[in-house]
């Protein structure tokens, strides 16, 4: 079996959890704990540049910048734009050419390196400037979705090529909440069904979903 068919039934597991739509739904309730749509909706998140509502709206997720990067971040302000605008906004990451996810590779790699950042925060940043192109990534999820080392972003772009699927995720989508994009409420499906977190534990318990084996 092909990597992304593979990844289709890891998904397709997620999704045939009884509740998961309410877990969803739960995460998104701005009466709760979860960053919900606030981690799309702070402030101001103009495409091309990288803001500091940017890097406060990521903290809703549960991570940290340490000042060094930061003060790179600032500095590199014309550059990190000159890679925005290679790495179109609009573009859904199932429809993306070899190019753009090289580009959006790229970005990732220097936001890797950068001081006390790691490949989950560069992730966390760029899903929110791309967030129907850049999937979030964390153990949960790459221990959830298996997918070939070093091919998270390619496989998942080709598994998502199956519109019934694309419609399956976004059935999830709770009333009223725009914002997330299909990626978005699939991290969240996964995080709010495998994370060990006390957060999640509750609100498992609180719809009423099973615990993960």
């Amino acid at each position: 079996m092909e990597a992304e068919d593979l990844v289709r039934v890891r998904i397709r597991d997620v999704l045939a959890v009884p509740g998961i739509d309410r877990l969803v739904a739960t995460y998104f309730n701005p009466d709760t704990s979860f960053a919900g749509t606030s981690y799309d909706l702070l402030g101001e998140n103009p495409p091309g540049v990288l803001v500091l509502d940017d890097l406060l709206a990521t903290t809703l997720l549960d991570i940290s910048w340490r000042p060094r990067a930061i003060r790179v971040l600032v500095d590199s302000g014309d550059y990190i734009a000159s890679r925005l605008a290679a790495i179109p906004h609009d573009l859904d990451l199932w429809d993306a050419d070899p190019d753009v996810l090289e580009s959006v590779t790229a970005l990732h790699q220097w936001l890797d390196g950068l001081p006390g950042v790691g490949p989950v925060i560069a992730s966390k940043l760029l899903a929110r400037k791309r967030p129907r192109l850049v999937p979030i990534h964390d153990e949960i999820v790459l221990r959830v979705l298996a997918p070939p080392k070093n091919q998270f972003w390619p496989t998942l772009a080709g598994t998502l090529t199956e519109p019934v699927l694309r419609d399956e995720i976004e059935a999830l989508r709770p009333a009223g909440v725009d914002s997330p994009s299909l990626l978005r409420l699939l991290d969240v499906a996964i995080w709010t069904r495998h994370s060990r977190s006390r957060n999640a534990r509750a609100a498992r318990s609180a719809v009423g979903v099973r615990e993960p084996d």
